[in-house]
């Protein structure tokens, strides 16, 4: 069966109800792709991370070039203009063709 590729924030929920979501829906490995994988949020920065999803047999990658930098989430903020955006994380992310 091929691979799938889900995405989920964590915005306005706590590490144990966004593992128990990950473990609901048969999730394996989490992408990370913040460039800074910090959080003020408990449990979210990359180390809690880390060991949080492996006791919960959870693989964690992080691959922080993968993520929007900020100049563009910025203009995004901004603008509103989505069209640009995927634009602009289009000609990023194909820069990245090794992560």
């Amino acid at each position: 069966m091929p691979r799938q590729l889900f995405t989920i924030g964590y915005e306005g929920t706590g590490i144990d109800a966004f593992v128990a979501d990950l473990l609901a829906n048969d999730i394996d490995c989490v992408l990370d792709v913040r460039t800074l994988p910090l959080s003020r949020k408990p449990g979210f920065s990359k180390n809690q991370l880390l060991q949080r999803l492996e006791q919960s047999r959870i693989h964690y990658v992080h691959l922080g070039d993968l993520g929007t930098p900020k100049p563009i989430r910025d203009d995004l903020k901004s603008t509103g203009d989505y069209s640009t955006f995927f634009r602009k994380m289009d000609k990023h992310l194909s820069a990245k063709k090794k992560a």
